[in-house]
């Protein structure tokens, strides 16, 4: 579903799940009518409060999920961009974005980030093998070019829909008349993680210190705990705020799975990545 009828219901999901039961309802509703038999106890549909029930036991999509369906069915993003969410942390990686970004001076390099909208791979005049890949910050696009080592070492990585930081050396691009990046070095949104953020940060508030909670953050953690980010609870109370570092077998790998997780039980304020 592409979002024209949000507004009919509390969330896309709730609205997709239950929309072959009410295309059933309507039908049965055209049958009655055509016969004659109205039902004039409401005993045969169901209440107004079975439906209220059907659309809160339907949780919401994640905004990845909202994308990928605006772009299946309308070719394009509609409510939002893929990097959106990243572009605080995305700049802590990278030198500029898209829109600004110019013709370097010999020897000097740029990096940037983005989605990655498409990807292939070329062969030159003389036979050999040409990474090309365009990339999308919302703010511009950028096409990229792997040669030799540079695309043995990261052409893999050049997967479409996924978001990546590039560096390399940005000239115009006679044949398009745009810029174009001659890639030195790429990496993924998870390498980019491992070597520049520094820890975890959760907030918390004495009222969320409950039993229950403590019990869901654990169950959150324990199954990525072994990785190599610490993390650092942030504890508010009336008195104060005070820093707790959980201990190295706390420490997780940030995949975008754990911090979606995490969001959705704390608050998106509550979660942030640190860096130096």
């Amino acid at each position: 579903m592409s979002g024209a009828f949000d507004k009919l219901g509390p969330h896309r999901a709730a609205l997709s799940k239950n929309l072959e039961d009410a295309l059933r309802a309507s039908d049965q509703h055209a049958k009655d009518e055509a016969i004659g038999q109205t039902d004039m106890f409401g005993v045969l549909t169901e209440t107004h409060e079975d439906v209220e029930n059907a659309y809160a036991n339907t949780p919401p999509y994640t905004e990845k999920q909202i994308l990928d369906g605006e772009r299946e069915t309308l070719g394009l993003y509609l409510s939002s961009h893929p990097v959106s969410r990243y572009l605080k942390e995305l700049s802590h990686y990278t030198s500029t974005r898209l829109k600004d970004l110019a013709p370097n001076r010999r020897g000097q390099i740029s990096t940037v980030a983005g989605l990655v909208a498409a990807s292939r791979i070329a062969m030159t005049k003389k036979g050999n093998r040409l990474g090309i890949a365009t990339l999308d910050d919302r703010s511009g696009r950028l096409d990229l070019t792997l040669f030799g080592e540079s695309l043995e070492q990261f052409g893999e990585k050049l997967q479409k829909d996924t978001v990546i930081v590039a560096s390399g050396q940005v000239s115009f691009d006679d044949f398009s008349g745009g810029l174009k990046m001659t890639v030195r070095e790429l990496m993924t949104l998870d390498e980019a993680r491992s070597r520049y953020v520094k820890s975890l940060a959760i907030s918390l508030s004495d009222h969320q210190i409950t039993p229950s909670f403590i019990k869901q953050l654990k169950a959150l953690l324990e199954p990525v705990s072994g990785g190599t980010l610490p993390i650092n609870v942030y504890y508010q109370s009336p008195k104060g705020r005070a820093l707790l570092r959980l201990g190295v077998q706390w420490s997780i790998i940030p995949t975008d799975e754990i911090l979606t997780e995490l969001v959705n039980l704390l608050g998106e304020s509550a979660v942030e990545l640190e860096f130096e």
